[in-house]
Formats: C-alpha cells, structure tokens, sequence
C-alpha cells in the first residue's frame, strides 16, 4: 500500500518562508522565515504535529527563510541540515541574545548533488541561482512518492527543470512543470491548505 506524503505551506513570500513536508512517520521543516510561535501555530492549524518534526533544512540564509531558525532549533531541539557556506553567512549577520555571533547547537551539513535521510524521507538537495552563499532547492522521496520544493528561482536552469521533472514523473507525469506553476501561482492568494500526495 502507497503511503501518502503531505506537503503543507506556511508561508510563502517576502514575509516569510516556511513548509513542512510529512510522511506517515516524520516530518520536515523546510525552511524557518517566519516566527518560532507563528509556525507552531500554522502548523498546529494546519493539522500538523510539531512532535513529528524530525529535522529543519534550510535552502539559504536570507532573513525570509531563517527569521524564526534559532528559536524554533533551540525549542524543538532538532537538528538543522545547511551547507557549511549559508551556515557561515547565517552567523555573520544573525547574533545570539547576548551579542555574539549566533549559532546552532545541532546541525549537520550537506553538499548540493548529495542525498541524505532524515527518517524516513530521502532529501536531495540541487543548487539553485540566487544571490546567496550556497542556495538550494530540495526533492523529498518518501513512501514512494516524490515532491520538491523550490523558492526564488529568476529563471529555471538545466538541473533545477531536471530535478522538478523527476518529482512530476514519480507522480505518473499528471502534470506539466508549466501547469503545475500556474496552480502554485493561482493558489497563492487563498488560505493556505495542505497537499496529500499518494
């Protein structure tokens, strides 16, 4: 039997960015550009468990993507999946409550081209063009099923459309990069619902 993986928006947009992508064991916070409280209670109303939370990835250090890192990390006590270079740029401009240079007690880092696991999720990180230290965008393989997220593109370049069309495949090809972006596009406005794939 096909396990589903859902995939629920936060936010999405200058103001903040933030997703959580589940399976039927895990789940994972891509990104964490808004408040530690604000997520909580998106997810919360969004029927997600933040228990379930096994990890935080970050795609890049701008401010609308780790706004809320340092104290959603320290509360939940998980560990955050960054490269070493957007880690390093994070430090730079985020500082701790006392003045110092900001830091994550648990974090492990990753190399665009490099799968790794975090439960029971398959997490492949792909760079992206944008103007940060080392920018990323993720597919997510878990149960069978196949999703990727991927923020701040200007333009799609050869390995980003071949990632995302891995992801379209895996879901029996039922929609065209082009499609898929007019509905992402569509939905921007309306409050936000969770996607179940599978």
């Amino acid at each position: 039997m096909l396990m589903a993986v859902r995939m629920t928006v936060l936010a999405s947009g200058s103001r903040g960015n933030c997703t959580v992508l589940s399976s039927d064991n895990s789940s994972v916070l891509v990104d964490a550009g808004i408040s530690c409280r604000e997520t909580l209670k998106r997810m919360r109303g969004a029927g997600e468990d933040p228990q379930k939370l096994k990890a935080i990835v970050i795609s890049h250090e701008h401010n609308d993507h780790v706004a809320g890192l340092q104290v959603l990390a320290r509360k939940l006590q998980i560990p955050v999946y960054i490269t070493e270079a957007t880690y390093q740029s994070w430090r730079r401009s985020t500082k701790d409550p006392e003045g110092k240079p900001a830091k994550l007690e648990r974090r492990e880092h990753f190399q665009p081209g490099r799968s790794f696991m975090i439960a029971d999720i398959m997490v492949m990180p792909f760079t992206i063009p944008h103007d940060a230290a080392d920018p990323c965008g993720f597919t997510f393989k878990a149960s069978g099923v196949k999703v990727a997220v991927v923020t701040d593109l200007g333009y799609m370049p050869a390995n980003v459309k071949e990632n995302l069309e891995t992801a379209y495949r895996a879901l029996g090809g039922k929609m065209s990069l082009f499609q898929s972006a007019s509905v992402t596009l569509a939905l921007q406005d309306k409050p936000l619902q969770p996607i179940t794939l599978g």
